[in-house]
């Protein structure tokens, strides 16, 4: 059962304050060319801690190890029901150093709290990066093909 840490966090999302996004990364570019500018997981805490703990929600976060995988595991629990939801990541492999580690704890930490709050953090690219693709020519075919007057 989940609804009332669901509950809680819809009910929380209406005191959430505006998400900044103060993180850059100047090796994706926006389809103007800008560096791409994301909201960094203290940027992502400032705007939700104070609604989180005014309804009673807790996140926590959990390194596993399973199978020669590194795991996280974040954690969203209602605290007066006890109910709660999460999500769990692969971070490494037996072979990965404590820095890789630490640097997959880093990411998904803040990745699972965006997309568990469903928050908007991150510039939008419709998964080209992930896929090998230019966003700013995928950009300009699309507008290309999609938008010219016939």
């Amino acid at each position: 059962m989940t609804e009332k840490v669901l509950e809680a966090i819809e009910l929380a999302k209406i005191d959430f304050e505006p998400l900044e996004k103060n993180g850059q990364n100047n090796f994706f570019k926006t389809q103007q060319g800008e560096p791409h500018k994301f909201s960094t997981l203290a940027d992502i805490n400032k705007a939700c801690k104070d609604a989180l703990i005014k309804h009673g929600i807790s996140i926590s976060y959990q390194c596993e190890y399973n199978d020669g995988l590194n795991f996280l595991k974040t954690i969203i629990t209602h605290l007066s029901s006890g109910q709660f939801i999460s999500s769990t990541s692969i971070i490494g492999h037996s072979n990965s150093t404590p820095q890789q580690v630490g640097s997959g704890i880093t990411y998904f930490r803040r990745y699972h709290i965006q997309a568990m709050l469903n928050l908007e953090a991150d510039f939008e690219d419709d998964g080209n990066q992930a896929s090998g693709k230019n966003t700013n020519e995928t950009y300009k075919q699309y507008n290309k093909s999609n938008y010219e007057k016939k």
